[in-house]
């Protein structure tokens, strides 16, 4: 009697369960015993686009065959690398420090001496902490008046550190309007805020300061014309 190809197959499959470790051994002995071998025809297949095709797909086929057996060597191999990769990193950090205070310093690395070094680190380290508490202060001092206000009093700058200009909106406006009048122009002053900024009206004010501007004009125009008449 034939056997069919399914029969065959679900032999082959109970011998593998059945046999399971027997096989992952006589694998183990037959890798141990061909390692130049394999290595060689890993490197071959590595050189072309079906080589490392079919590696890929070997590769895909194992991790989804053994998810557990892939999770425990990675987890292996990241405990065998964390020590030397923290030692390694420490070390890149000492080297990469050294080297920047050497170039603040503008000599080599291997003529700065180890006391002056740990001088230019304090004195980084103090920089540094200066420049994150200038991130979190709110007030500043101007360039022209002297005086501390808030940083909401300096206009915007992108020429600046911390973004404000060195000039306050009081001096400045007070710059602009001498140089508007030494230019022989006028000056129309607005309403301003407590930190110098220019204060938005609500509608009803806009209204009112315009009819109060309609009513001073039609005085004006109807005292001359009255002049005009009597004249």
């Amino acid at each position: 009697m034939a056997v069919t190809l399914d029969e065959k197959r679900e032999k082959g499959r109970t011998y593998r369960e059945a046999n399971k470790e027997r096989i992952r051994e006589h694998k183990r002995a037959y890798r141990e015993a061909n390692k130049e071998r394999i290595a060689a025809k890993k490197s071959a297949d590595a050189k072309t686009e079906h080589g490392r095709a079919l590696d890929k797909a070997r590769g895909e086929r194992y991790r989804a065959a053994h998810p557990e057996r892939v999770r425990d060597l990675h987890k292996v191999a990241s405990a065998k690398r964390a020590p030397v990769a923290k030692q390694e990193a420490i070390q890149k950090r000492v080297e990469l420090a050294d080297s920047y205070v050497a170039q603040l310093l503008k000599l080599p690395t291997a003529v700065v001496p180890p006391e002056l070094i740990d001088v230019e680190r304090i004195r980084v380290k103090i920089k540094r902490e200066v420049q994150e508490l200038d991130k979190h202060r709110t007030e500043k001092k101007c360039s022209t008046c002297k005086n501390y206000r808030p940083l909401m009093a300096f206009p915007r700058s992108c020429k600046t550190k911390d973004g404000h200009s060195y000039e306050c909106l009081f001096c400045r406006r007070e710059r602009k309007k001498e140089a508007r009048y030494a230019q022989g122009l006028t000056y129309t002053p607005r309403l301003y805020d407590e930190f110098g900024r220019l204060k938005r009206m609500d509608p009803e004010q806009v209204k009112a300061n315009k009819n109060a501007r309609e009513r001073e004009r039609y005085m004006e125009n109807k005292l001359r014309k009255q002049n005009e008449k009597h004249n």
